[in-house]
């Protein structure tokens, strides 16, 4: 792969009863300028238990091998693929077992976006509701992993999107089978930055209500800050309205490098509050997830309520 390139695949996973999740990442970057590396991170969210908590583990990019077929990644000793995530680190370690549900990957964009220079950045949920046991470590604090409800995801692209907000849901709490994914982004074409465009995939009750593309997005809308975010859209007969908020508290915030090797922040709760309704073609329907929705703010502006974890 030559640069500039970067790649993520990541797990996340919500306790089931209580305000708590894991949230692992492997990533290797291949800026232009700058030095290749590949880097292990490993984050918790427990703000009424021992706290929020995120360490990055670097690695030189010769110590990483990512495949397609079968689809995984390891970086030194630290291993993730379809049914299996573990790590051992200075510093914090895992143990996992994945369960994948059998819904098929969720696709945020067009087939034709997924191998087009434009968007920059991809996105794809290869398991939108799978099941976590196990352990993590990290720090002095040992979270044990029982039936726990995530997700097993892969980005990557040439350039990190400029701006935008990501949420996803997997699981609502009255209905466990529904997912969401959704997306309001700034991208680019060169120095100029585009209106936010918003993006989302629902599915729920044997639909699958989505508005993947430029073209379908005119019908959609979405506006977000720190930490909230209104959105919504008409599509195939279906009016959809959503709202995503976060507590500073429920945030954690790392700092990630770009493909040109530029500063951004990224602010992520695992803990956030998620509410659509949802109407059209005989539904009409709520869908509630209380501190269980991820919600991601990317941004070149940090946050003074939200310390730097990573």
């Amino acid at each position: 792969m030559m640069p500039p390139y970067y790649e993520s695949r990541f797990i996340r996973a919500n306790h089931p009863r209580r305000a708590q999740a894991i949230w692992l990442r492997w990533t290797r970057l291949l800026p232009k300028p700058g030095d290749a590396v590949a880097d292990v991170w490993v984050m918790l969210f427990d703000p009424d238990g021992a706290g929020n908590r995120a360490l990055k583990v670097p690695h030189p990019l010769g110590d990483a091998d990512y495949l397609s077929d079968p689809w995984s990644a390891r970086i030194a000793d630290s291993v993730i693929d379809d049914v299996q995530a573990r790590a051992s680190l200075d510093g914090a370690s895992c143990d996992l077992a994945i369960t994948p549900g059998d819904e098929p990957p969720v696709k945020l964009l067009t087939e034709r976006s997924y191998t087009a220079k434009f968007p920059t950045a991809k996105t794809l949920v290869r398991h939108p509701l799978a099941r976590f046991d196990g352990t993590v470590t990290l720090g002095d604090t040992r979270v044990a992993v029982d039936s726990w409800t995530g997700s097993v995801n892969h980005n990557w692209g040439s350039k990190h999107t400029p701006a935008y907000a990501f949420g996803q849901v997997c699981g609502f709490d009255e209905h466990p089978n529904s997912s969401l994914e959704v997306v309001t982004a700034h991208a680019a074409l060169g120095p100029l930055r585009l209106p936010a465009t918003t993006l989302f995939v629902l599915r729920h009750a044997g639909w699958e209500v989505a508005v993947r593309s430029i073209l379908a997005a005119r019908h959609t809308r979405g506006s977000y800050e720190p930490f909230r975010w209104s959105f919504g859209g008409r599509t195939d007969g279906f009016e959809l309205h959503g709202e995503i908020r976060a507590e500073p508290g429920d945030v954690i915030g790392l700092t990630y490098t770009d493909t040109n090797s530029a500063t951004k922040y990224c602010y992520n709760s695992a803990l956030a509050n998620c509410r659509i309704t949802l109407s059209g073609n005989g539904l009409d329907t709520e869908l509630v997830a209380a501190r269980r929705a991820m919600f991601e703010i990317l941004t070149d502006q940090r946050h003074g309520d939200v310390p730097l974890l990573a």
